[in-house]
């Protein structure tokens, strides 16, 4: 026998007598059949435009508390369940509010200060500290700010621990600017647009405190190339809004970005030609790495005596300086306490390097 498939009876008309709805609030839940990827979620830019949209569509429906609700015009079939039903099985009218709901997303945790750190604090890296200098100027005069020279984007690279972020918290200090902090996976939204809004809101609160420093750092979470991008949805929305930022479409005049990444040759090429300089962060030579430790050694509460450091920068070659911060120095203070030490020497530290060193070796390495 052919299969006749059962035809659904059209929904009877409200009587007269049915209660009129005052509210509903509709929970987005995706497609009935999906294959191979996961329903998008739905937001809205404007509560008011989506209840005329809803209403467009479902005015006169009787609905009761987890009833499914079908979209028939921009998203064919997609299901929207019914959460809060005010008054339950009641009929969606012209009067009936209607609002979409959405876990609450919390914006990225941006950091607005004044570190006390300075330019003398950051060993070698030069490059880096005359262009913040130059951008110190810009941002202390506004004559200057308000000229088309005034830089705008710069990209901090280079390997990490070697004194991106400290470069960036010296400038904010030095030129009594606020910095707004903030890590690029921290920007990645729940919902398609949340990203977007993110960086809308970074940057608007940055202008209200123009002059003010946007840092983002490890750039490269977010702003892959293109053919890395479609993995996710949001990420293709909110690097646009990033590029709209760093473009000016919005007024941002005293706003300085610097972005900062340890793989530059991954981003996407439309970020990194906003860029209109790129400063290399390199691993400290023999020289700085001597002047790192001993600035290091010289905070420490267990006093450092009787060292040779030109001996043993020598065996820290390819250490970064966060390396030789905590690996090093914090690590052979640790050791000096558990041994109840009250005096660091050479061959405490020398127990330290080859214990690094020995675990590096050890550590599997991957193809």
């Amino acid at each position: 026998m052919e299969y006749q498939p059962k035809i659904l009876p059209k929904p009877k008309s409200a009587s007269k007598s049915t209660l009129k709805m005052r509210s509903l609030q509709l929970l987005p839940v995706g497609y009935p059949l999906r294959a191979g990827e996961a329903a998008p979620f739905l937001t809205t830019d404007d509560p008011t435009l989506f209840q005329h949209y809803a209403r467009s569509q479902w005015m006169g429906l009787i609905v009761k508390k987890g009833s499914f609700l079908f979209d028939s015009l921009l998203f064919p079939d997609y299901a929207f369940r019914a959460i809060s039903v005010e008054t339950d099985g009641s009929q969606i009218t012209k009067d009936t509010t209607i609002s979409l709901f959405s876990e609450p997303s919390s914006d990225p945790p941006i950091t607005t200060l004044l570190e006390d750190v300075q330019f003398s604090d950051v060993i070698g890296q030069q490059n880096a500290i005359d262009k913040c200098m130059i951008i110190g100027r810009f941002l202390s005069d506004s004559r200057l700010l308000r000229s088309k020279w005034a830089p705008k984007n710069v990209l901090f690279w280079g390997p990490p621990g070697n004194g991106k972020t400290m470069m960036a918290k010296a400038l904010s200090h030095e030129t009594e600017h606020s910095i707004f902090l903030v890590k690029a996976s921290d920007l990645l939204g729940v919902y398609v647009g949340d990203g977007a809004r993110k960086i809308r809101n970074l940057y608007a609160e940055a202008r209200k405190e123009s002059p003010a420093i946007v840092f983002i750092d490890e750039l490269d979470a977010i702003a892959l190339k293109r053919k890395f991008q479609g993995i996710r949805g949001d990420v293709i929305e909110l690097v646009s809004a990033l590029l709209g930022e760093m473009d000016g479409i919005e007024k941002n005049q005293g706003v300085v970005t610097i972005g900062s990444t340890n793989q530059p040759k991954m981003l996407d090429i439309a970020i990194l030609s906003r860029f209109e300089e790129l400063i290399e962060f390199k691993i400290p030579n023999v020289k700085e790495r001597e002047q790192i430790l001993i600035k290091y050694a010289n905070t420490s509460p267990i006093p450092f005596i009787g060292i040779f450091w030109s001996q043993i920068v020598q065996k820290t070659q390819g250490w970064s300086g966060r390396e030789l911060k905590d690996k090093l120095i914090k690590n052979a203070i640790h050791y000096a306490i558990l041994h109840e030490k009250s005096e660091i020497h050479m061959n405490d530290l020398e127990i330290i390097i080859k214990k690094n060193i020995d675990l590096s070796e050890s550590l599997p390495h991957y193809s």
